[in-house]
């Protein structure tokens, strides 16, 4: 027999005991997720309609800035644009934006979709065209089965 002393000791020792094995379903089934209050749930950017939407919309977006760069022809942007657009901007085209003798495409910094309606979509990004930031803002509006831009705002020249 140990003796005991006032002192506890800075290490325990605790003898293993193994735990006897079930065969329940139970014991094979992990526990449930924690339930999530109604009102929020997670949303998913790439989930149903709002991906066929978001791929028009960075497609669209794409186009007007090679467009308006002057790297892709007007005429390519109506495939997701209406014929209206199209003829705006197919005056508005700019020359290659070039920087020590190559080529500087134009980036989309960032962009932002909603759906004030299930029929429209408006979009609007952050873009560098020539080493200056721009606003471009774009309507999409849901007709004959397929979305497509109907109105385009832009700062940039």
């Amino acid at each position: 027999m140990q003796r005991r002393t006032g002192k506890r000791a800075a290490v325990r020792f605790v003898r293993y005991r193994p735990v006897p094995m079930t065969r329940g379903a139970l014991a094979l089934n992990p526990a449930p997720p924690p339930a999530q209050p109604p009102g929020l749930r997670l949303v998913r950017p790439a989930a149903g309609v709002d991906a066929e939407v978001r791929a028009v919309a960075d497609t669209a977006i794409r186009l007007v800035l090679d467009i308006l760069a002057g790297t892709r022809p007007a005429h390519q942007l109506s495939l997701v644009a209406a014929p209206a657009v199209c003829r705006e901007l197919l005056g508005r085209t700019g020359a290659l934006l070039r920087r020590g003798g190559r080529i500087v495409p134009p980036r989309v910094l960032t962009s932002r979709l909603q759906r004030p309606t299930p029929t429209v979509a408006e979009v609007t990004a952050v873009v560098i065209m020539a080493g200056r930031i721009h606003a471009l803002a774009l309507r999409l509006d849901h007709t004959r089965g397929r979305w497509r831009c109907t109105a385009l705002e832009t700062t940039a020249p």
